[in-house]
């Protein structure tokens, strides 16, 4: 499942744009604690553009970025039900891109995204 980061996320940002994403974000936590995947583990997968960050901001590099946009969901989804001791949270800066290269805007957006991976009980 991929949370878009144009819906989500700013540019530079970890902070999570509830105004468009809080419906979406609490569907998928009655999801994720729906019973068909109950006893599944859940990897919150953030990705950033290849833009680089402000090295004097909150985020020097994409690297931190990318795990704050991943926790920041992961809050957002226990605040909606989510059991929290199911998740992983992990950090991929802008090395699995969906749009490369980013030749536009739309394409930086479109990198710009969390996604949620549900594993199989071998992968936990």
């Amino acid at each position: 499942i991929s949370l878009a980061g144009d819906i989500m996320f700013k540019r530079a940002s970890a902070e999570v744009d509830l105004e468009r994403s809080r419906s979406a974000l609490q569907k998928l936590a009655r999801f994720l604690e729906s019973d068909e995947i109950a006893d599944r583990t859940i990897r919150l997968e953030g990705h950033t553009d290849s833009s680089p960050t402000d090295a004097n901001g909150p985020w020097p590099t994409n690297w931190e970025l990318s795990t704050a946009r991943a926790a920041a969901v992961l809050h957002y989804l226990v605040d909606y039900g989510a059991n929290e001791a199911r998740f992983q949270v992990a950090g991929y800066a802008d090395t699995v891109k969906i749009r490369d290269p980013e030749l536009t805007e739309e394409d930086r957006a479109e990198n710009r995204r969390v996604d949620i991976v549900i594993l199989k009980e071998a992968h936990e």
